[in-house]
């Protein structure tokens, strides 16, 4: 049986550079745990995959992580916590594996939001997970979805903060009623590091919801109640990358995105 342990690190994964939010606010909340971070780039971007392969990629990065005694797993990626979370849980009941899913629409019934706008990838939005729950537990809240596919290979491609984003983001977002919303989701992890170029799309009052600090805090709860935090004080955390195809594009904007150089390896896992 699998034993997890409180010196064991976090496992995260993505399909690229967009689960590096989460795993940054992870280590913001937590400096003294150590992180473990897959980036599937061979099979970017999981939105525009099929739900039977966003499972099977998903299969193959946990059972790496947890081989990596990994003491719970992130699934740092919305459209793998739409399409793949269940599959998870039922195939590995000994490990805790948290999506991004449910920390957010938790947040936003505690908020209480009448109205909530949400963006994300074919495989998020059209697996209405985000509509179904939020539905389901707000009363009766006004929830517009839609599909914006560019953004995550656009990121990916390193397009951020330029006339490329800004002319993408206008095409999806002026004058959409998915901004026209109380709140604002940024379903996909991605996503957040366009936020600076978003909110003015937005409708003035609108609340972007923070993603990966509501995870991170969502996390921290969860090792302390199963007392799975680390008891070392002695020294800061440290985070361990691994890809399935190293690209010098992940490597790029994830030495931008933590300010220092990074060692990342390729693993190859089998489909």
């Amino acid at each position: 049986m699998y034993q997890t342990h409180h010196s064991g690190p976090i496992g995260v994964f993505d399909s690229g550079v967009g689960g590096l939010t989460v795993a940054r606010a992870i280590h913001a909340k937590m400096p003294l745990e150590d992180i473990i971070y897959f980036g599937d780039t061979l099979h970017l971007p999981y939105g525009e995959k099929s739900s039977d392969a966003i499972k099977r990629y998903s299969l193959a990065i946990t059972k790496f992580l947890m081989e990596q005694n990994a003491k719970t797993i992130v699934v740092a990626c919305n459209s793998a916590s739409a399409n793949a979370y269940q599959t998870l849980v039922d195939t590995f009941p000994n490990v805790e594996i948290i999506n991004v899913i449910d920390p957010v629409t938790k947040y936003c019934e505690l908020n209480g939001f009448s109205s909530i706008g949400v963006i994300g990838t074919k495989a998020t939005i059209g697996s209405a997970t985000y509509q179904r729950i939020l539905s389901t537990n707000l009363n009766q809240p006004k929830v517009i979805a839609k599909a914006t596919p560019l953004l995550a290979s656009m990121i990916e491609e390193g397009f951020i903060n330029g006339p490329v984003a800004q002319s993408v983001l206008n095409a999806y977002l002026h004058n959409d009623p998915v901004g026209q919303t109380e709140a604002f989701i940024l379903g996909c992890t991605h996503y957040p590091l366009l936020e600076d170029e978003i909110k003015p799309l937005l409708h003035p009052n609108n609340h972007i919801v923070n993603t990966p600090k509501i995870v991170a805090e969502w996390i921290h709860a969860s090792l302390k109640q199963k007392e799975l935090l680390t008891k070392s004080e002695s020294r800061t955390g440290k985070t361990r990358f691994y890809l399935s195809d190293l690209t010098q594009s992940f490597v790029k904007q994830a030495e931008l995105f933590f300010g220092e150089k990074l060692d990342i390896n390729e693993v190859r896992l089998p489909d």
